[in-house]
């Protein structure tokens, strides 16, 4: 089994067979930090399972994205399930009573925009919480209400940092985790953050090719200064004055996703 270290976040694989009949031991190879891995407790009625951490279901196709999703929610104590398709994710769901459903907008068979809604209209799963992955504003630029998520808790983009993303659970589950890590903003910046990441995830929508090359030509801000400064008008007349009196969040989040885009192009050209 593939682990991660909690406290250098190295990856190893431990010679550990599922599932635990007992707590089991196990020691980084890089650092020596010791980690106990526990049995899950069994199911107390078929299909619902009673247990200690909270459960997850990721419904998405197979790409690093979705293993960068269920890598920092078992950090954060989830157990995570992986799902290609609607059906089975939302199955499983129902099965389960899971806490959380990441679903892709575009996922085969039943969307994940239909997923999200029946998962909302179940009196059974009200306290799951969904969050949905994609671009859901392309027909309509900056102008859909970023709160009308198909009854979905929240909206993310592939350029979402770690962090963001980390905070995003923790306001949907304030006990999950170390709080301390990264303090719960205001509403009112949450807010904020979600309308800008999606006036960013429209302007890498309608300008691909633009963004691609000004990200390789570290000139961004330059040659996508006509699009930003659309996207800031409408943010400003979105975002109460407070709110962008006190904070930056509109510039964070494009400096944000050019950072993480030149990190992954030098790991591109390192090799690492």
């Amino acid at each position: 089994m593939e682990l991660v270290c909690k406290q250098c976040q190295s990856k190893f694989r431990a010679a550990v067979s599922f599932p635990l009949a007992a707590p089991v031991r196990v020691a980084c190879p890089s650092c020596g930090n010791q980690m106990v891995l526990k049995p899950r407790a069994a199911a107390t009625e078929p299909g619902v399972a009673k247990r200690g951490a909270r459960l997850a279901a990721i419904a998405d196709e197979p790409r690093p994205f979705r293993a960068f999703l269920g890598e920092h929610l078992r950090r954060l104590g989830f157990d995570v399930e992986y799902f290609d398709a609607g059906e089975s994710a939302l199955d499983f769901v129902r099965r389960t009573r899971a806490d959380l459903a990441i679903v892709n907008v575009y996922l085969r068979g039943k969307l994940g925009v239909e997923v999200s809604e029946e998962i909302k209209a179940d009196k059974d799963l009200a306290k799951t919480r969904v969050i949905l992955i994609g671009a859901l504003f392309r027909a309509n630029r900056f102008r859909a209400n970023p709160t009308n998520l198909y009854g979905a808790d929240e909206y993310i983009e592939e350029q979402i940092p770690e962090k963001e993303f980390r905070q995003i659970i923790r306001q949907l589950f304030p006990e999950v985790g170390d709080t301390a890590e990264v303090p719960l903003e205001t509403r009112e910046i949450d807010e904020a953050r979600r309308l800008a990441r999606l006036i960013l995830s429209d302007i890498i929508i309608y300008h691909a090719a633009a963004v691609e090359q000004a990200i390789r030509n570290n000139n961004f801000f330059e040659v996508l200064k006509g699009e930003i400064e659309e996207g800031r008008k409408y943010y400003d007349s979105r975002v109460p004055q407070r709110v962008r009196r006190d904070s930056e969040v509109y510039t964070e989040t494009l400096q944000q996703f050019v950072q993480m885009k030149r990190e992954e192009l030098e790991k591109l050209q390192t090799g690492t």
